[in-house]
């Protein structure tokens, strides 16, 4: 999924200004956006000041007794949220986590912190407990807290297991949740049915009482949980005005639901106590408090109550006041001078990046956090000579990591990736492990000649492929800094290996579409990133290596698991190609360590004797926050600052 800020938006975009990448619609998506698109011309101008990356920072700020509580937040996004505040709708990192942080409370939730304080472990919220599953891995049991009430104007109205089933069945329809994620929920027995209004309701959810959500699966499911701590599940109210509204409160507004959202969390929108239910939805009056393209307040909800909440932050601020437009050079100049907090999706200018880099005075206020993103190169197993594992081995070995980086910004850009999935994915299992490493990443074209050696490709043994399809491999790559560099980089790295590519350039969308389409024949895409759309590995497995996203679906560039059939049918030569589809099954429902393990094992036989990619670099995060702040936390689970944690001094 797309993510918000500089950096790597999956495919590489923004939401900050830039243009959208549409979203592949298929179980899971590249679409959450991050913020690094102009990243890389940010940081090439500001990576000679100072060395950077690593292990997420400790959250910073005074001990948690002398943190000042009250004051207003004020923060500014370059553009508008995408989808109007909809939690049925949205696919943004922002808006997460303005559901995570303050407006939205769902079974489960993540805690705001970095992956090395346990910020991709779900937390119960809504729930007492994390669900019971049953012994063949097929029903989950939810039991819900009591007492818990909406913000005002419900704020009589307890939150119920029926709330979430109304979320559920909102997901599922069509137009409800237009451009969402209701694909992740198919694994629920009769959720599709109900989509396609086969059936009146989602067979495999039940309500036992007020207090218990029962969930069946078609199959084994060991990533369910995470499905309930995203938005699309947070609880919709029963409308005391129409008790027979089946959607509740949000009958009626299924393009305009999120003006109109009660909230459940420790914050609501200015004015939502304002909202009239008891009159047809074309006459109720949306809350003040977000003004599409203009603004977004919120103000804290008088039925939270912090003593049900073991997951959150502390909630500091009183206030939270965003704007919404402008240029980016100019928010961060008011970061600067005081007149704003944040910019949320923004891209720290290169000069207060070194500025803030190199001034001791300073430093406390630039964050620096890996992200769960990964870049890499993606070779397509069958088109010659990518077809000989060798092949791609000598291309792992020859890659200049730190150069691709040094390209990107370096050191501030991300960390050196020696594997597929990001380290806090995978509880750090493979912290370290890169069976292609070399001398400071910078490639070692000895050890590739080795490999090469053992190549059909190479008839005489001497480490250079002499056929002719290790001439002109067609190779698709993005037309925007830094990829052109790097594609040149590429080249040089693997000449030596008498290999060289017929480099072609296009515009963002484009080239992932080339990259994803078989009919193409690319040889290798050069420009790729992923990012996870919740906090578990699966979402960087089956997208990307299972049969099942290979082309019309996405994101299989690579092409293994393509039978034999799939192949003849976009004329291929080759015959045959990997598959870990065995293995991805074998994972699916494992749960908890064993789940975790099984992945990173998997991480390993991909990169060992699949090997789809050359990944080169984990990507990082970059804020500037005010002198004004004097408590910050960044929420791995959503690749962004978590304002829950966020605390100000009204005198900086």
């Amino acid at each position: 999924m797309l993510l918000a800020k500089g950096g790597m938006n999956g495919p590489d975009d923004t939401r900050t200004g830039g243009g959208e990448v549409p979203r592949v619609e298929r179980g899971v998506s590249v679409t959450r956006y991050l913020k690094l698109l102009a990243f890389a011309a940010v940081l090439a101008v500001a990576a000679t000041a100072c060395a950077g990356g690593g292990p997420a920072e400790e959250p910073t700020g005074p001990p948690p007794e002398e943190v000042p509580r009250g004051g207003t937040f004020r923060g500014a996004l370059l553009g508008d949220v995408s989808a109007a505040f909809d939690p049925q709708k949205e696919y943004y990192s922002v808006t997460w986590e303005f559901y995570r942080c303050c407006l939205l409370r769902t079974l489960l939730t993540y805690n705001g912190k970095p992956a090395d304080q346990d910020g991709n472990v779900p937390q119960p919220d809504l729930a007492t407990a994390m669900p019971e599953v049953s012994s063949d891995g097929l029903t989950w049991t939810f039991t819900l807290k009591s007492g818990i009430r909406y913000a005002p104007p419900l704020q009589d109205v307890e939150v119920t297991a029926q709330d979430i089933v109304r979320a559920l069945e909102r997901e599922a329809c069509e137009e409800c949740a237009l451009n969402g994620y209701s694909f992740y929920y198919s694994v629920i027995e009769g959720f599709d049915e109900f989509s396609e209004g086969k059936a009146d309701s989602i067979s495999g959810v039940s309500t036992p009482d007020d207090h218990t959500l029962v969930v069946k699966t078609s199959e084994p499911a060991g990533w369910l949980p995470y499905l309930f701590s995203m938005p699309a599940t947070a609880p919709i109210p029963p409308n005391p005005g129409d008790p027979d509204a089946r959607l509740g409160v949000a009958e009626g507004h299924d393009r305009d639901y999120g003006r109109f959202l009660v909230a459940s969390g420790p914050y609501m929108f200015e004015g939502s106590e304002n909202l009239d239910f008891s009159v047809a939805p074309k006459d109720q009056t949306p809350v003040s408090g977000y003004e599409p393209g203009q603004h977004i307040i919120l103000v804290r909800n008088p039925s939270y109550d912090p003593a049900t909440d073991g997951a959150r932050g502390p909630a500091y601020v009183d206030r939270m006041e965003i704007s919404i437009g402008g240029d980016n050079n100019d928010l961060y100049n008011k970061v600067q001078a005081g007149e704003l907090d944040m910019v949320l999706d923004g891209i720290v200018p290169p000069n207060l990046l070194r500025q803030y880099k190199t001034d001791p005075n300073l430093q406390q206020y630039l964050h620096i956090n890996p992200t769960d993103g990964v870049r890499y190169l993606a070779f397509n197993l069958a088109v010659p000579p990518f077809d000989d594992v060798h092949v791609r081995k000598a291309v792992n070995l020859a890659i200049d990591k730190d150069g691709m980086r040094r390209l990107r910004g370096g050191p501030d850009a991300g960390v050196i990736a020696g594997h597929i999935v990001p380290d806090g994915l995978l509880n750090n299992l493979l912290l370290g492990y890169d069976p292609y490493e070399t001398p400071n990443s910078q490639g070692d074209i000895n050890a590739a000649m080795e490999e090469m050696e053992q190549s059909k490709y190479d008839s005489n043994g001497d480490g250079v492929c002499d056929d002719p399809v290790c001439e002109n491999i067609l190779a698709i790559t993005d037309e925007a800094d830094p990829y052109p560099g790097q594609a040149a980089l590429i080249q040089d790295n693997i000449e030596p290996l008498g290999l060289t590519l017929d480099v072609k350039s296009f515009e963002r969308t484009t080239m992932y579409n080339k990259c994803n389409d078989p009919s193409v024949h690319m040889a290798i895409c050069l420009a790729p990133g992923w990012l996870k759309d919740f906090s578990d590995a699966y979402t960087f497995m089956p997208p990307l290596f299972g049969s099942e996203s290979l082309f019309p679906s996405c994101c299989n560039y690579s092409l293994v698991g393509a039978s034999h059939e799939y192949l003849k049918k976009y004329d291929y030569t080759v015959t045959e190609v990997p598959s870990v589809d065995e293995e991805l099954a074998a994972c699916a429902p494992k749960t908890g360590d064993e789940r975790v393990q099984c992945y990173a094992d998997l991480d390993r036989l991909l990169m060992e004797e699949v090997v789809p990619w050359v990944p080169y670099i984990f990507d990082n995060n970059i804020d500037l926050t005010s002198t004004r702040v004097v408590n910050y936390s960044y929420a791995i689970a959503d690749g962004l600052a978590a304002l829950d944690w966020i605390a100000v001094a009204e005198e900086a």
